[in-house]
């Protein structure tokens, strides 16, 4: 954010008024966030976002799975009602170890992190067991 800021003061006015209209308003009073739903490709990624963030949820999905496809425009939603708690996705074929790190047997599975302690974790695509949960944390 301060690289991008530091960016558009070196930036010639008419241009940065050009660009800055094309950019969604955000009120100061609106909690910013730039990525709704982020892909954890592997374990490493998995590590940092749990150290990162103090309230979590992890979603371990498949590409070929149908209940996934269903919950995850649900899943996309919350992330956006709930700013606080960071929302991660992860394929379980592109990443099979952090699969197996969190004993994921089926998909879709969700574990739900304080920092890196996992505090709840539910296989399947039950939305009010999803909202609970979420908002619970």
């Amino acid at each position: 954010m301060a690289m991008a800021t530091a960016i558009l003061r070196r930036m010639p006015s008419f241009r940065r008024n050009a660009l800055l209209q094309h950019l969604p308003k955000v009120s100061s009073s609106q909690p910013r966030r730039w990525m709704s739903v982020i892909s954890l490709s592997d374990s490493d990624a998995v590590d940092k976002f749990r150290t990162i963030h103090s309230k979590s949820v992890m979603y371990f999905t498949a590409s070929w799975c149908p209940p996934c496809k269903m919950i995850a425009p649900i899943y996309e939603d919350l992330s956006k009602q709930y700013p606080d708690v960071a929302f991660g996705k992860i394929d379980v074929d592109n990443n099979q170890d952090s699969a197996a790190e969190f004993h994921i047997s089926a998909v879709p599975t969700f574990v739900f992190s304080k920092g890196k302690e996992a505090v709840n974790k539910f296989s399947g695509a039950d939305k009010v067991q999803l909202e609970k949960l979420v908002k619970d944390l």
